[in-house]
């Protein structure tokens, strides 16, 4: 029985993100359908690729020379796909972005409003996610561009292109920041109830490292998955947060969140391009890409 391409190509990613569930997140597939492709390729070919350690999933032996070749196989056909893209110019192209989410609303949405009405017939596909799992995307060539706040970690296969930064506030509830010192140190903010971002977030990990700097441990009460959820958590009362002041001024007009002033303003939110260094883009592509250079 001949082994398809994407077998090959799950074992890929496998091999890279040395975890099924997370090269299932990668791959947009579930950890089960995952396994059952890895299972069958060991099947076809009559022996283990993979081994469990303390460092989590493992090449054996046999899997160190498979990953040898379907490393250069993949590579090279996600180039090919790349180039014949490229040849199919303006009309006929498509461009995949990763984007979180203050990134997808500060940046990308502006530019898209012009790229698709001077090139309609371009299909766009984004795909809203955290910042490391959009450096993932790139890393695995599932996605053609990254725009995301800045990484805390870098890559040397990945280019990071800054695009623009936009300031945080601390916004609260009003009745809260009615009784709050005008500034308000971050060692008395940090006492409020605080809504953050999840822990594996750059967000939460840039307020981690600003309070830190104050000598105060940063320990939110609410966590969420999405900036969008925080500032309706602000305006129904439930806690304070720092974030972009462009995704709470609605709120801000309308008297429903309050900003604080800060004795020292929280770390600004910079938005970034990522590429992959070895990856030749599709012309539709390298227009969006041109279009987000000129607007910084």
């Amino acid at each position: 029985m001949a082994i398809s391409y994407d077998a090959y190509r799950v074992f890929y990613h496998v091999a890279i993100c040395k975890s099924f569930t997370r090269a299932a997140q990668v791959l947009n597939s579930s950890q089960p359908n995952i396994t059952r492709i890895i299972r069958q390729l060991e099947q076809e070919l009559g022996c283990r690729l993979f081994t469990r350690s303390n460092k989590g999933i493992v090449l054996t032996a046999e899997g160190e020379i498979l990953f040898a070749h379907a490393q250069t196989a993949v590579q090279h056909i996600s180039r090919a796909e790349a180039e014949l893209k490229s040849r199919s110019g303006m009309q006929t192209g498509q461009v995949t972005i990763a984007a979180s989410e203050a990134a997808l609303h500060s940046v990308l949405l502006p530019a898209l409003r012009d790229y698709r009405r001077d090139f309609p017939s371009v299909q766009v596909n984004v795909h809203s996610m955290t910042t490391e799992n959009a450096m993932r995307q790139i890393l695995h060539h599932l996605a053609d561009v990254a725009i995301t706040t800045k990484p805390l970690r870098r890559d040397t296969d990945l280019r990071l292109e800054e695009l623009a930064d936009f300031p945080d506030v601390l916004i609260a509830p009003p009745a809260l920041a009615a009784g709050a010192e005008a500034p308000c140190t971050p060692e008395r903010a940090a006492r409020w109830p605080f809504i953050s971002m999840h822990r594996q977030s750059v967000s939460y990990e840039m307020l981690r490292g600003y309070f830190s700097r104050h000598g105060v441990l940063f320990q939110p009460t609410t966590y969420v998955s999405s900036l969008s959820q925080i500032v309706p958590m602000v305006s129904s009362g439930l806690g304070a947060a720092i974030l972009p002041a462009f995704m709470a001024a609605a709120q801000l007009r309308a008297g429903e969140v309050a900003q604080v002033p800060l004795t020292d303003a929280p770390p600004a939110h910079t938005v970034c391009m990522i590429t992959h260094v070895h990856r030749t883009h599709s012309a539709a592509c390298e227009e969006l890409l041109l279009r987000l250079r000129q607007k910084r």
